[in-house]
């Protein structure tokens, strides 16, 4: 009886070491699974914001008013206020045809049947303690879309 109960024993202590040697290794994994589900949101929220924005901008509204570029970034900034002020950069341009050729025209929406890109930046902060360590400080994240502006008024 005396024999069963020290096997008994070592089969708890070895049972309690081999947790103890896991156990950082699940840490681990749980750590860089709520980061990759954090940093994957963020990204899907950039890409989101960028396609709300183009899609807006290429109904043509606020043209007329004068408010068009207001209302394209406040359409796009509406989708990022769920995340961390990581800081975010918000670039409108447009091309004068249906193609994308050079760099486009900055801060601009563009006309009627012109190609319009929305584009967002994002600064990601790594959080976690064990894989925000082996990260770098800042993780920058892009989305964009691209949309041909409706004909609001006769394209040129």
């Amino acid at each position: 009886m005396l024999h069963q109960h020290s096997t008994d024993s070592r089969r708890r202590g070895m049972t309690t070491m081999e947790f103890a040697l896991i156990l950082p290794f699940m840490l681990a994994m749980a750590m860089a699974t709520i980061e990759a589900g954090t940093m994957f949101y963020s990204w899907l929220t950039i890409q989101k914001a960028a396609q709300s924005g183009a899609r807006f901008a290429s109904t043509g509204q606020g043209d007329e008013q004068g408010t068009r570029m207001a209302q394209i970034l406040a359409t796009t900034e509406s989708w990022l206020e769920h995340l961390d002020n990581g800081g975010t950069e918000i670039t409108v341009r447009s091309w004068p045809e249906t193609a994308a050729t050079g760099d486009g025209t900055a801060d601009d929406a563009g006309g009627p049947c012109q190609l319009v890109e929305v584009a967002v930046i994002y600064n990601y902060h790594p959080f976690t303690p064990l894989i925000g360590a082996m990260l770098p400080s800042v993780i920058p994240l892009a989305g964009s879309d691209r949309k041909l502006n409706e004909p609001w008024r006769p394209c040129e």
